[in-house]
């Protein structure tokens, strides 16, 4: 399905950064490197965790259930066939700019209710 220059997985097992390809099996996943494959996953227990440098970066939700801790990355943009089936990403709420603006205006508070 996906470009594997695009694809990337870093697992808790190995800590490093992968190619692999992304096999999409109706609401599920599964994904695949040379000799190995993954067992299938569904689109709704994924998180989206934010971007990191150029990837979209997505994660399995948390739960009660044993998960392997992993990270998959989409370097670029997210391909067009994935993008009904993986969850929204939602840029942050407040910007650095916005931590900024609050940041100066507790300073002032403080400095004006001391004085």
């Amino acid at each position: 399905m996906s470009d594997l220059q695009q694809v990337w997985l870093v697992d808790s097992e190995r800590a490093l950064k992968r190619r692999v390809r992304i096999e999409v099996i109706g609401k599920s996943f599964a994904l695949y490197e040379q000799l190995w494959r993954s067992e299938a996953y569904f689109f709704d227990d994924l998180v989206y965790l934010g971007k990191q440098g150029e990837s979209h970066v997505f994660g399995l939700e948390d739960g009660l259930k044993a998960r392997p801790k992993w990270r998959l990355g989409f370097k670029g943009e997210l391909p067009a066939e994935l993008v009904a089936l993986l969850p929204g990403t939602k840029r942050p709420l407040i910007s650095n700019i916005g931590i900024l603006i609050i940041a100066f205006l507790c300073l002032a508070i403080v400095y004006f209710a001391a004085s």
